[in-house]
């Protein structure tokens, strides 16, 4: 079965919560599809944090499945983009999208798990993974790592289940030199795809763009999603790189990544409103050459 939809051809739709009791998920939740590299268990091991992030970076125990790298910061800065496929109400506001957040403000694990986010030094700007997995870790080289927390607790005090999601990307900054061309990006590496009513879980099978060095964008963009045995195909015909793009049933939230700007690879995040009203989101890597 397959069903396509472009992003500049539905109108925009109110995302509906799910009727799960406070954003947590039930015995029967479905599992998702992670790493075949096995889980285990840690303690946090964070090291010293500014003041501002201490509240997002809790003792907790965690389990890992998958692994990255250490992302190496540049000039004390990392690019991080967060999607939060929770109920609507849960959400907080946290999809961040920050092309150079304070390295300092991050807490990445020996495993290459983030547990603490933030956007900026601020306090409010920060979101941390009280105890839980963190699973789909994966990375390239020390240029970015991927993850996604699920059944699991964050420091906003929301819980949810196997088939959520806060989906992340955490770069290496990358400024683009050229100013003209184009290059084609085709995906590297992707997290689960993750409902936003706990009542799914799927996979992002191919994702492709062009990227406009003259206008610094990300264009024709497509997606292939499998969820629950149905395919789906969303796109977006233009969207800024560094920056966020809503149009449609499909936003998109960009920062370039990586250490060679001839090169560079873009991390992705997205959430879509589905033809059937169901909500998904994730985090893509793309290599653009």
């Amino acid at each position: 079965m397959q069903e396509s939809f472009r992003s500049r051809s539905f109108l925009a739709v109110v995302l509906i919560a799910a009727s799960l009791p406070a954003c947590g998920g039930s015995d029967d939740s479905p599992s998702v599809a992670t790493s075949s590299t096995p889980a285990t268990e840690s303690p946090s091991a964070t090291p010293p944090q500014a003041s501002a992030q201490v509240a997002c970076s809790p003792n907790g125990s965690f389990t890992y499945s998958g692994s990255a790298s250490q992302v190496a910061a540049s000039n004390g800065t990392l690019a991080v983009v967060v999607v939060p496929s929770l109920p609507v109400a849960y959400q907080k506001n946290r999809n961040f999208t920050a092309p150079a957040a304070p390295a300092s403000s991050q807490v990445q694990q020996a495993s290459g798990a983030f547990t603490t986010l933030a956007s900026s030094a601020a306090a409010t700007d920060c979101l941390g993974l009280e105890h839980g997995a963190v699973s789909d870790i994966q990375g390239v080289g020390s240029d970015v790592a991927i993850g996604r927390w699920n059944a699991a607790m964050d420091t906003d005090g929301n819980t949810y289940n196997l088939a959520h999601g806060v989906h992340y990307a955490v770069g290496t900054p990358l400024a683009l030199t050229a100013t003209s061309g184009t290059l084609a990006c085709t995906q590297v590496i992707a997290d689960t795809v993750a409902s936003t009513d706990g009542s799914a879980s799927g996979t992002l099978g191919t994702a492709s763009a062009a990227l406009d060095l003259g206008t610094r964008t990300l264009n024709n963009l497509s997606m292939s999603i499998n969820l629950a045995n149905t395919n789906y195909t969303l796109t977006n015909t233009q969207a800024p790189l560094n920056g966020t793009s809503a149009t449609g049933q499909l936003s998109i939230q960009s920062v370039v990544v990586g250490h060679d700007a001839t090169q560079p690879l873009v991390a992705l995040g997205y959430s879509a409103t589905l033809p059937k009203a169901q909500t998904i989101g994730g985090v893509v890597v793309l290599s653009c050459k």
